[in-house]
């Protein structure tokens, strides 16, 4: 089973259904047992010895066994929510604790006395106890990392997505058309133009995982400009709605959240129009949050705008705020007769 189908199957959980995976599972049971037996105290080092096994094979029962009936069950784990995955994972190992305790109680009685005994509260409730807390610690830990790892995609899809606009003959031979036309005309400004293309590159492969807002400003406005030349004032016209004196420029975000949507903006909704348009940015400082709005005109029916990629990019930019945010960003799309308008707001992180 590789890996991409694992993790489809049993959700933010890591892969457990391997012979390495177990063989980790395994090897992570017996530190544990480790820990849990030093930390007791024994007279003589054949105690220690004693009960380094039966702690071992009392850990390796809990864990190997929750292991496989998760891997098991991970067809029907699958379709459970997050609540659920954790509520569904940890009842299992709780049935393997209770399972192995009444196991150690019934050896330990039969031994010390000849008579069998089932049940010692304490003794079960304390080994319930810390499996529990462990099993919560851990799948806090594989829902975090698999979070990190999702959002680390998601950046990556967008800076790919990115750099495959830049590749994309509509921006950029036309770009280097537009430099070569200006070495005779103006060589100062194609110097400039020639050094935005660069920079707009440069960004795309940046492996940062955050910006500053000022930063993602200063890629935008580049893109403007190289877009400004292309186009020309007549057919792109930009209106910047924020105030300098407030904005927190230096608040991190992800990377490559306002240009792309300036760019969709201007392939979807203004390229295609013969006089071009107005292009709304707008950029406001709500307190707690920042909130974006980007908005351009709708183009005429029947006009080719790519509406398929467009909804591509917002799709992308959705999943990769609630991945960096959660619940604390939202995403909106409002289209009316004449404009288009996608707006997002998301908490101030300096």
């Amino acid at each position: 089973m590789n890996n991409a189908n694992s993790k489809q199957l049993i959700g933010f959980l890591p892969e457990l259904c391997t012979p390495q995976a177990l063989l980790r599972v395994m090897l992570g049971a017996e530190v544990l047992a480790l820990i849990l037996a030093l930390s007791g105290s024994s007279l003589t080092y054949m105690d220690s010895l004693v009960r380094l096994a039966l702690t071992s094979l009392f850990v390796q029962w809990v864990v190997l066994g929750s292991t496989m009936v998760v891997c098991l069950s991970s067809k029907k784990i699958r379709k459970l929510s997050i609540l659920h995955i954790r509520s569904v994972v940890s009842s299992i190992v709780i049935a393997f604790t209770v399972g192995a305790s009444i196991l150690a109680i019934m050896a330990d009685s039969y031994q010390k006395v000849g008579v069998i005994h089932y049940w010692d509260t304490p003794f079960i409730l304390r080994n319930v106890v810390i499996a529990l807390l462990l099993v919560l610690m851990a799948l806090h830990y594989f829902y975090v990392q698999s979070q990190i790892t999702e959002l680390l995609k998601a950046d990556s899809s967008a800076k790919y997505d990115a750099l495959q606009s830049r590749m994309r003959p509509h921006f950029l031979f036309n770009s280097l058309n537009t430099i070569a036309q200006l070495i005779y005309v103006d060589q100062a400004k194609a110097e400039d133009a020639l050094l935005d293309l660069a920079d707009i590159f440069r960004s795309t492969l940046d492996t940062k995982p955050r910006v500053s807002l000022g930063e993602e400003l200063d890629i935008t406005l580049r893109y403007l400009r190289m877009e400004g030349l292309r186009l020309g004032k007549r057919r792109l016209n930009v209106v910047w709605d924020m105030d300098r004196n407030t904005l927190p420029f230096n608040m991190d975000i992800p990377p490559l959240l306002l240009q792309p949507l300036v760019e969709n903006a201007i392939y979807h909704g203004i390229q295609p129009r013969k006089d071009g348009g107005t292009l709304g940015i707008s950029l406001y400082d709500a307190g707690d949050k920042l909130d974006v709005v980007v908005s351009n005109p709708i183009p005429p029916e029947g006009t080719n705008s790519h509406q398929k990629g467009n909804h591509i990019a917002q799709e992308n930019l959705k999943n990769r705020l609630r991945l960096a945010y959660g619940d604390r960003a939202n995403l909106k799309i409002i289209k009316s007769e004449h404009q288009y308008r996608v707006s997002f707001s998301i908490p101030k992180e300096l």
